[in-house]
């Protein structure tokens, strides 16, 4: 009869993890107990896969026990400092601490998730990547796909949506890889993986292809995902071959530009925002048969190209709708905001270009 122990406090991180990772489903909210080389916890959302390796000397039992994570946290939460002992029996889940008795009657389920292996693609620092995902991922319908993809060996994540896309460039090596994933699990994956902690992670994918696995010490969580199909693979490619092109126009301060595009945004959220960008000034203005609203702002106009001329000659107008742009200005934190362009094409990112968002002209 395998008995074990954990530290409440450190299993209330783990049930937080999966908490956050299996969304908000009843019927994926559940942890799973089994044995494989050692104690493991598994939980899933039917998309996301996360085990955690448990350090316990116990022995050996052949099924997995499942509980609910609700169940788990409301019982140890009175209680973060005690320790937690389970006690598996042949149909029940004992669980105590302190004065407090949990049994959980069920008949344990035979199936213990499949042994995954992952070839390692590359090596991320966890807060940088995470925070390049949230910014490609911000807003995205939930059936739609974010893509991972190497060009040059450098591993790009990049979304699509109506006449936007945003664009991720880790600037670090990574194996080749050309996977979709479905978003609605990305950002399960993202909200689970920010609770870590960990300075960074191996990437990997599955032999089949068909997963893609974030490894930190003592958890392997992956992801399902697809191969692309030719012409999605095509477009990526197109779309990342404008990256390269795109050059630094003007330097905005940041904070002015989310406040006028936040307000225009909240006054008029179903009008697109005309944007007219000048050396000086940045003009936003709501137009429609019966409405109109615009708003002025100065702006510096020391930002010069190495030669020292100035850039913007003739204003650069462009037409968008206010939630894309506020999304992706609240998760690039940098003081500044650098406007690009190629061709018609207009982008705000960083300075280092890691994160781009690319509008085109909605009209």
């Amino acid at each position: 009869m395998p008995e074990f122990s954990i530290n409440a406090t450190k299993f209330s991180k783990t049930l937080d993890f999966c908490n956050k990772m299996t969304g908000s489903e009843k019927t994926k909210k559940f942890l799973h107990f089994f044995y494989r080389d050692g104690l493991k916890i598994f939980a899933s959302d039917g998309c996301i896969e996360s085990i955690f390796n448990l350090k316990q000397n116990l022995e050996e039992f052949s099924q997995s026990y499942a509980v609910s994570i609700k169940t788990l946290k409301l019982f140890i939460e009175d209680n973060p400092d005690e320790m937690v002992l389970f006690n598996l029996i042949k149909n029940a889940i004992l669980i105590r601490q302190n004065n407090e008795i949990l049994s959980i009657k069920h008949l344990p389920t035979k199936k213990i998730p499949e042994q995954r292996v992952f070839e390692s693609l590359g090596t991320f620092k966890s807060t940088e990547f995470l925070s390049g995902l949230d910014f490609s991922t911000v807003h995205m319908p939930e059936n739609d796909d974010c893509y991972f993809f190497v060009s040059d060996g450098i591993l790009f994540i990049l979304t699509i949506y109506d006449k936007v896309f945003c664009l991720y460039n880790t600037q670090s090596e990574c194996a080749n890889l050309e996977a979709a994933i479905p978003y609605q699990s990305v950002r399960h994956l993202l909200k689970a993986l920010l609770l870590l902690k960990t300075e960074e992670f191996r990437l990997g994918g599955s032999q089949a292809l068909d997963r893609i696995g974030f490894q930190t010490v003592g958890n392997l969580t992956s992801i399902c995902s697809r191969t692309l199909e030719h012409k999605e693979s095509e477009r990526i490619m197109k779309l990342i071959s404008f990256y390269p092109r795109f050059e630094p126009v003007h330097r905005i301060n940041r904070e002015i530009l989310k406040k006028n595009v936040t307000k225009a945004e909240r006054i008029s959220p179903n009008l697109p925002i005309n944007m007219i960008l000048e050396p000086k000034k940045l003009t936003f203005e709501l137009r429609s048969e019966s409405f109109y609203y615009s708003c002025v702002d100065c702006i510096d106009d020391s930002f010069k190209l190495p030669g020292g001329s100035q850039v913007i000659e003739s204003p650069l107008r462009l037409t968008f709708y206010g939630r894309y742009l506020k999304s992706a200005l609240s998760r690039i934190t940098t003081k500044d905001i650098y406007v690009y362009q190629y061709e018609n094409l207009l982008a705000f990112g960083d300075e280092e270009k890691k994160k781009l968002i690319v509008l085109t002209d909605i009209v």
